[in-house]
């Protein structure tokens, strides 16, 4: 059977684990609540998934929500510094 079957909680476990990585690594919020987060991230993508089937919204839109949650969670780190003959 798959995991999601056998063990309903894994992705949530392993998204909230993500989060909790990112927020000690400072790439998240650090008062945002990891396994409230993750709960509302795959409830939201699964709905989201669902509107785009039956023509609510298009790709596109669900993509905008899904960014805009994210960039509540996730702070922008400034990216590493290139060398001189990086691309």
């Amino acid at each position: 059977m798959p995991a999601f079957v056998d063990e309903p909680d894994a992705v949530e476990h392993a998204l909230a684990g993500l989060i909790e990585q990112a927020q000690a690594s400072g790439l998240a919020d650090p008062d945002a609540d990891a396994r409230m987060e993750a709960i509302s991230l795959l409830a939201m993508t699964a709905t989201m998934g669902t509107s785009i089937l039956v023509g609510q919204r298009t790709p596109d839109s669900a993509l905008a929500v899904l960014r805009h949650h994210l960039n509540r969670i996730f702070t922008m780190a400034e990216p590493p510094a290139r060398g001189a003959g990086s691309p």
